[in-house]
């Protein structure tokens, strides 16, 4: 009889993905009203305005999960979370190829500006940031136009998306 040892964190990481797979597959097979097809998913992660799936990924965490897998494979820029915590209330987040930060407001003290600078000036800049956090918590927004590879907006200090980008342990996705 053959004897395997299991790394325990292996394991958690494919028991993961093994319940990722079932939820995508049950919510594909299924037929019940009100289901989404996967390629609905798809075109409302590539940009497109659907309503229904966007409460979806907002409400079902299966459709979120499915959300987050299709944005991961379809992201300009990703950032995982960081390896170690940082001592500054809103850490520098470094991804390849870019940088995502927040800056304090001089005028207003309940807002910070969001600046992501992309190194090389010649790609897309993002039009769209996701962001993934603990206990799965999740943010998007839509970004304005951006100049010179770097794009800025201001956002409120409280909101959900300064909160995500203060936790080293969100996942950050540039569309």
């Amino acid at each position: 009889m053959n004897k395997y040892v299991i790394d325990l964190a292996l394991k958690e990481v494919a028991q993961a993905h093994f319940v990722d797979q079932d939820n995508a597959r049950s919510l594909m097979n299924s037929h019940a009203e009100g289901s989404l097809a996967a390629s609905r998913i798809y075109r409302y992660v590539m940009g497109g305005q659907d309503d229904t799936v966007a409460k979806a990924v907002r409400e079902n965490l299966s459709v979120r999960r499915i959300y987050r897998e299709l944005l991961a494979k379809t992201s300009a820029f990703y950032i995982p979370e960081a390896l170690a915590a940082s001592t500054e209330e809103y850490p520098e987040r470094h991804g390849e190829g870019c940088l995502v930060r927040l800056q304090d407001s001089r005028a207003q003290a309940d807002q910070v500006y969001l600046i992501i600078e992309v190194k090389d000036q010649r790609r897309d800049l993002p039009k769209s940031l996701t962001l993934f956090g603990v206990e799965d918590k999740m943010v998007s927004l839509d970004l304005p136009a951006g100049r010179n590879g770097v794009v800025q907006t201001i956002i409120d200090r409280s909101s959900l998306a300064a909160v995500l980008l203060a936790d080293p342990k969100t996942e950050i996705f540039l569309r």
